[in-house]
């Protein structure tokens, strides 16, 4: 890979109350030994990609600490915490690269992931056409020897905060629905993507590895990607597809709900799935007023997410917002390839977490 690559990617790092984790991501990307691993000839460091940081509202100085600390990043203040898929849109609309690398600065990059995943995006997999490729995803764990020489392989299960994506395909199908707030937005692109014949591929190479577990997060962000999931797939399947699919998706379900009860969680269970039957309800709304020549979009994302939120999100209009998409005839071959996707095992893990 030529020494000028990395010039081709921006890091896009939206960030609430991680201060600490995000200084310590900075420090990596601008390091010598950064996840890039391609030195410059000239001075023998390895190369800095730009860098963009989007403070989502933090209260713990967060934006304070990069205007003292890294003065040469680019920093985005939003006014209140808008959730983290309208923080990732409003960083992504800023890059001017052929590519970014979006992440959480909870996730430590390993060495050479962002090398392996650029290498992957750029060379495609199996003798595939490396211009389809929409994203390039690492593996979720401490990095293991034995997984660098293993091939990328296509897969739509794109876990949320860790993920290289190709502007193009962004500026082409859409960004991240910001209804989300905060689980399952990747996934759902994803999806989206592959109706549009865009492939993802997962990079056993590269690896991120969070620098540690917050319990009350990580049960929040669970309820949010339950109350999610079916609102997914209803948004990008077609109702036989959903049909076919049925008893994977119920058995992910199941799992979904014994892990909550297990957790003596099944309170936030049930607020969940309420939560997603509110958005299907919302958007079928939308559809039915869009066939009847009526444009209806939520006015802010506290009400497009059904959430409750301080009142200065109630000022914040949505940069994005996915409408449910069409069933179109010629899209059947991306039907078939997706439902072999979904059917993976690795997708059925993915959705039980």
């Amino acid at each position: 890979m030529p020494d000028n690559s990395i010039a081709k990617v921006t890091v896009v790092l939206p960030a609430r109350n991680c201060a600490g984790h995000l200084d310590r991501c900075l420090q990596i990307f601008t390091a010598d030994n950064n996840g890039t691993g391609t030195p410059s000839r000239k001075t023998g460091h390895a190369q800095t990609p730009a860098l963009i940081v989007v403070d989502d509202g933090s209260t713990d100085g967060t934006a304070q600490m990069v205007r003292e600390k890294w003065p040469s990043v680019t920093l985005l203040t939003l006014p209140a915490h808008t959730g983290y898929a309208h923080a990732a849109n409003a960083g992504l609309r800023l890059v001017r690269t052929e590519y970014a690398f979006l992440l959480r600065p909870d996730l430590q990059p390993g060495k050479k992931c962002l090398q392996r995943l650029l290498q992957a995006m750029e060379a495609g997999a199996q003798g595939g056409d490396g211009s389809s490729v929409f994203c390039t995803v690492p593996v979720r764990s401490a990095p293991a020897p034995g997984n660098a020489g293993r091939k990328p392989f296509e897969t739509v299960a794109v876990p949320d905060g860790c993920a290289l994506y190709r502007m193009q395909a962004l500026e082409e199908i859409g960004w991240f629905d910001e209804r989300h707030f905060d689980g399952l937005e990747a996934f759902d692109l994803s999806l989206r993507a592959a109706l549009y014949g865009w492939r993802t591929l997962q990079v056993p190479g590269a690896a991120v590895r969070p620098w540690r577990r917050d319990p009350h997060t990580d049960t929040f962000r669970r309820q949010l990607a339950a109350g999610n999931a079916p609102f997914v797939l209803y948004k990008n399947l077609p109702g036989l597809q959903r049909l076919l699919g049925a008893p994977l998706y119920m058995a992910a379900d199941a799992a979904q709900a014994a892990a909550f009860r297990k957790e003596g969680e099944a309170g936030a269970w049930r607020m969940a799935r309420t939560r997603g039957r509110a958005l299907r309800s919302l958007e079928r709304e939308r559809r039915t007023a869009l066939k009847d020549g009526i444009s209806v979009y939520p006015e802010n994302i506290a009400d497009a997410s059904f959430l409750g939120m301080e009142e200065a999100v109630r000022r914040i209009y949505p940069l994005f917002i996915a409408q449910k998409e069409p069933v179109i005839l010629s899209r059947l071959p991306q039907y078939l390839h997706l439902q072999r996707l979904l059917l993976s095992a690795h997708v059925h893990c993915f959705l039980c977490k």
